[in-house]
């Protein structure tokens, strides 16, 4: 980090203010470097250091106790183990392996055979334990490394001797360029000489002094580069191709360097050198060197990576090459250079793919795999093919579909291995697959089209998820499935579509539906076994899948067929629909199916109400058979559903058969109160077209069917006498008798004192006859249909029913006499004036006069004392 921060800074202090920016860059940059040292982000690798270092310390403790166990016992003295312990072949290696490591950099324990540690010697056997045992006593507080850390711990004097001799290299530099009067080549060479000799210095103590080494060779490589960019900046003594040379070289030998020292830091500053070398020698603007280096350069870090699993050089590499190539595109790019930059471009890319899975299959990504590398080299390279290929059609969407059939290859080849990287690498992969695959639609096709492929790709993702219980898998498709519908709705119904039902609006409607279906499928398969809010989830899905396939056939019907018909339509594609999925829910052995019958009613409702508001009968415009085969699947579907919860064994279906009778209850009544309605409504409507305008027959003829409904069901049950009842009635009396036969007592009461009070009765073409006229026996049928239900369902006292019924008949008897004066002796059809009429009231005089006579004879003869008073009141 000190280093990049060191390397970065220099760079834009140059770019920005010259050689004085270089200068202050550089500090500030690697003042950055060594703070950002301390952030999280930078512990996790210096943690992953250490467990390599104590693992192998406690390897070579391990060897050197197999070797010479007892002066490692001497060495613990103090711990309460015995020393006959090690004796018997116990290896302490818990109470020796215990100790923290703290700050220790990999580069400086990774070799536990060094007799070296700041400065001073130690035997080669004895190393690892001595360092423990010094590990135990430090703070907890040194294992994150800071600023002052960096100064303090290891060889102080050599790490500020370094950035001391920066500085002065710098000033050295620049003094030379504008004072001294030696030959400036001279002056420069003896700089570059002082560099190579402290890497040949560094290189001769690599194992005397590993540390000091380190720094000095470090120290340097950066004298090197910074002479190779004064002589281009400062004076005119290098040419921009000869000082891309020296960088270049420069960066080979930071790179043998860093091999030959086994250091991480070393291989990542060449790499940035390298990659900074063109833009620092302003040489880049031809693509076909410039890309060839950068490969060149990639090649060699591809390589590296077989042999050292550095994760800072991985890092490096695909940061620095990606953004060159950004920084290249935007100053220089022309689409005449594609041919050659498209090459490259698939080049870097599969050479980042290919990192990790080096990394993995060479056993170094065991406790970790790279996640900025597997998913950010993909999505980087995506955004870079966007700039190339942004005015060509499809282009990215190819680009899209090759990589996601790249991973699919990968995904495939790696997750049958035996080792836990590849396999979590191999997942990783197919996770890339399934996201890439999902972009290709989007970027071919309109919204419509991506929506029917993401619909497809969810389904098969569950089916995935489901087989290899992966609830991560399960719930991206499932937020798939719902997302592919918003997509669909942003594609928007506006646009005409044709032919019907077999355009690409339908078609993706049903895409989405069979996928929704699909997915609902696979969750059933696996029962109990879901969690139990996914199980809640499938029903809601299952209802999304209904509400497209429906909503799709409705809105094509709405755009092709003709407004008249059109109710009738929606209701065909409705009732067809139930009807296939009722048939496909035996051979599938999936009962979940059944459940689409819930909207037949409605459907059945909503078509009578239009029709009904329309004024017109519902059984033209084909709804003779559209209601016919919608009423005969509705009771069929009944039936089946009544037969199948009788037949379910108890021990299995008992819950379910308990649960589903109240909805087939309601079924049954809301559905006998819809088909008696319809025929009510068709028996009124009919009667209208044939009998005279304004006549009695019309009303009549919508009552009738309320009474012979109640006397039907009253009647049947009567004549049963203890017997089994026909179907419906055997299984579901209340519904019809009670639940339904309330609501049509109450259609039938209000009806009754309407027709009573308010219609003059008039038969046209018959002749008016008292209680032989259509309204009067109406009236009579219904009075009596009302009378037998609520002596057998209302509950009420007989005292209460025969109240009702004198009120029932007193009306009757009332409108019987007034309508005979209206129309024998023409008395108007009017309130006052069949008030002012003395004819009329002479008649209901007489009336109330016999009735009650006759009620009073009744009353006696049976000791009806309510009946008597009644009478005598009249």
């Amino acid at each position: 980090m000190p280093w990049i921060g060191f390397l970065l800074g220099a760079l834009i202090g140059a770019y920005l203010h010259g050689f004085k920016g270089f200068i202050a860059g550089a500090a500030v940059g690697l003042v950055i470097g060594l703070v950002l040292r301390k952030s999280p982000l930078a512990r996790e690798p210096a943690n992953s250091r250490r467990i390599v270092a104590l693992e192998l310390r406690v390897a070579a403790l391990e060897a050197e106790l197999a070797r010479s166990p007892a002066p490692l016992t001497a060495a613990t003295a103090g711990s309460s183990a015995p020393a006959v312990g090690v004796a018997r072949g116990e290896t302490p290696v818990a109470e020796l392996a215990v100790a923290p490591i703290a700050g220790a950099p990999s580069d400086v324990v990774a070799a536990p055979r060094s007799p070296v540690r700041k400065g001073g010697a130690g035997a080669p056997g004895a190393v690892g334990v001595a360092h423990a045992a010094s590990s135990v006593s430090r703070p907890a507080s040194a294992a994150a490394p800071s600023l002052w850390s960096w100064f303090t711990d290891g060889n102080a004097m050599v790490r500020v001797g370094i950035v001391v001799l920066f500085f002065g290299v710098a000033f050295l530099l620049s003094y030379f360029a504008e004072h001294v009067t030696i030959p400036i080549e001279l002056q420069f060479s003896g700089v570059a000489l002082v560099g190579a000799a402290m890497i040949g210095a560094g290189a001769w103590l690599r194992n005397a002094r590993r540390a000091y080494a380190l720094a000095l060779v470090g120290g340097g490589l950066g004298v090197l580069y910074l002479t190779t960019f004064a002589a281009l900046q400062l004076v005119p003594l290098l040419s921009p191709p000869s000082a891309f040379a020296f960088l270049a070289a420069i960066a080979v030998l930071a790179v043998m360097l860093s091999l030959a020292f086994d250091a991480q830091a070393l291989a990542a500053l060449a790499t940035l050198g390298g990659l900074l070398a063109p833009v620092l020698v302003e040489t880049v603007s031809e693509p076909l060197p410039l890309f060839a280096y950068v490969a060149a350069v990639n090649g060699v870090i591809l390589g590296i990576a077989w042999f050292r699993a550095w994760r800072a050089l991985d890092l490096v590499g695909f940061a620095g090459t990606f953004v060159l190539g950004l920084w290249w595109g935007y100053e220089f790019y022309d689409p005449a250079y594609f041919r050659i930059i498209e090459p490259f471009l698939a080049a870097f890319f599969l050479a980042y793919v290919a990192v990790p899975i080096v990394h993995a299959l060479r056993g170094a990504g065991e406790r970790r795999i790279d996640a900025m590398l597997i998913f950010g080299v993909p999505m980087v390279g995506l955004a870079l093919q966007a700039l190339l290929v942004q005015d060509t059609r499809y282009a990215l969407a190819w680009t899209a579909a090759i990589i996601a059939a790249m991973y699919a290859l990968l995904w495939r080849a790696l997750r049958r291995t035996k080792n836990m990287a590849t396999v979590t690498l191999a997942a990783a992969f197919g996770a890339l697959a399934l996201i890439f695959a999902t972009l290709t639609v989007p970027l071919a096709v309109d919204a419509r089209w991506t929506s029917a492929v993401w619909a497809v790709e969810a389904a098969g993702v569950y089916w995935i998820g489901c087989r290899d219980d992966r609830v991560v898998a399960r719930g991206f498709a499932l937020a798939l499935q719902f997302a592919t519908g918003i997509v669909f709705l942003v594609g928007g119904f506006n646009e005409f579509a044709a032919p019907a039902f077999a355009n690409r609006q339908f078609l993706g409607s049903v895409a989405i539906a069979l996928s929704a279906f699909a997915s609902v499928r696979f969750g059933d398969n696996r029962g109990e076994t879901l969690p139990a809010g996914e199980r809640s989830l499938l029903h809601l899905l299952f209802g999304w899948g209904c509400v497209w396939w429906l909503g799709g056939g409705l809105v094509e019907i709405a755009r092709h067929v003709a407004t008249r018909p059109e109710a009738h339509a929606m209701l065909a594609w409705t009732a067809g629909s139930v009807a296939v999925a009722a048939l496909a829910a035996r051979p599938l052995r999936w009962p979940r199916l059944d459940s689409t019958a819930v909207v037949l009613l409605p459907a059945l409702a909503l078509s009578l109400a239009h029709d009904v508001a329309h004024g017109r009968t519902s059984v033209t415009e084909y709804g003779w058979a559209v209601y016919s085969l919608a009423w005969a699947l509705h009771f069929a579907l009944l039936y089946q559903s009544e037969a199948r919860a009788a037949a379910e064994p108890a021990a299995t279906g008992a819950k379910e058969t308990v649960g589903l009778r109240p909805w087939l209850a309601a079924a049954h009544a809301i559905g006998a109160l819809l088909l008696l309605g319809q025929v009510a409504w068709e028996a009124g409507e009919w009667t209208a077209r044939v009998a005279p305008r304004g006549s009695v027959w019309a009303a009549c003829a919508h009552l009738v069917p309320l009474a012979l409904y109640l006397l039907a069901v009253t009647l049947a049950e009567r004549a049963a006498k203890g017997q089994q009842l026909q179907w419906p009635l055997r299984t579901s009396r209340d519904a019809y008798a009670v639940t339904a036969g309330s609501v049509v007592s109450v259609a039938l009461g209000v009806g009754f004192a309407a027709l009573a009070v308010l219609s003059p009765g008039d038969p046209r073409p018959l002749s008016y006859l008292p209680l032989a006229n259509p309204l009067d026996l109406t009236l009579m049928v219904a009075l009596a249909a009302l009378f037998l239900w609520a002596n057998r369902h209302a509950g009420a006292t007989a005292r209460t029913l025969y109240r009702w019924l004198g009120v029932g008949a007193f009306i009757v008897l009332n409108g019987v006499v007034v309508r005979t004066v209206h129309h024998w002796l023409g008395v108007p059809w009017q309130l006052h004036a069949l008030i002012a009429s003395r004819p009329l009231q002479a008649a209901l005089t007489l009336t109330w006069t016999v009735a009650a006579l006759a009620a009073m004879m009744v009353a006696t003869k049976r000791q009806l004392r309510m009946l008597w008073l009644m009478g005598a009141g009249l």
